[in-house]
């Protein structure tokens, strides 16, 4: 073999190994994320799991299925909803005052806490469509990504939710529960505002009777349990604080 043989022979086992080495640095790169413990994560930055609260809460995590706005699975192996501690009591006095109104009904909760790096790949999935809107971008975190919003409707003891008019992750009008902006003013935020939003629904045909009372029957069990919904999404609900509080009084899921 002559030298110039040699040296290309050399520069292509290097190559070779150059790329075999980078695909085994990304294939652990892969694997390490996927085998994160979400759960083991979730209660080092304080969270709790709700149903050791409240066993008879439902949980059906969206974002851990493909059943999602954005069709694929974003929390690997977690399967548990987390809430901040405080949080998550109120949730529980919610489910405590819906069964006073309907034994037979249960809260079923979509979402809960949600690590931040899940909120800046969700945000990556939508960037310049007209889902982006929708989706903050991760730069400070939102109210999931501090503990503090859960997703979650009605549903029977079996499971079965009940209809609210329109699905999880709807971005229609039919999803909306008030036409105002959201403020922390509770004056604006009262059972009455949504009631009448709801009536107007109605009569545009936007959802039906039946659905317009179960978003109701919701309404007031969550805001009874102080806890508000945010004005484009009738399954979301939060503390009526506004964000920067939420950002100075609680500890972002940096993870």
């Amino acid at each position: 073999m002559n030298y110039n043989a040699t040296t290309i022979a050399i520069g292509s086992f290097v190559k070779r190994l150059l790329v075999a080495i980078i695909f085994l640095l990304l294939s652990y790169s892969h694997t390490n994320a996927q085998n994160h413990d979400f759960d083991a994560l979730m209660r080092e930055y304080g969270m709790v799991n709700i149903q050791d609260l409240d066993p008879e809460i439902l949980v059906e995590l969206k974002y851990s299925t493909e059943g999602n706005f954005v069709g694929k699975d974003m929390y690997q192996d977690l399967e548990s909803a987390y809430l901040e501690k405080e949080f998550a009591s109120r949730v529980v006095l919610a489910q405590k005052i819906l069964k006073q109104r309907n034994p037979n009904y249960t809260i079923l909760i979509y979402d809960a806490a949600r690590p931040i790096s899940t909120q800046r790949t969700m945000h990556k999935m939508v960037e310049g469509t007209e889902l982006e809107r929708f989706v903050a971008d991760g730069t400070r975190g939102g109210r999931h990504n501090f503990g503090v919003a859960v997703d979650l409707t009605i549903a029977t003891i079996d499971g079965t939710p009940l209809d609210m008019g329109a699905g999880f992750d709807d971005f229609t009008e039919a999803a909306s529960v008030k036409g105002t902006p959201d403020t922390s003013d509770p004056s604006t935020r009262t059972i009455e505002v949504y009631k009448r939003y709801a009536e107007e629904l109605v009569a545009k045909s936007v959802i039906t009777r039946e659905s317009a009372n179960n978003r109701i029957l919701l309404l007031e069990v969550m805001l009874e349990a102080e806890l508000y919904p945010y004005r484009r999404e009738w399954w979301h609900y939060e503390d009526i604080m506004p964000m920067s509080s939420v950002r100075s009084n609680y500890r972002l899921l940096d993870f």
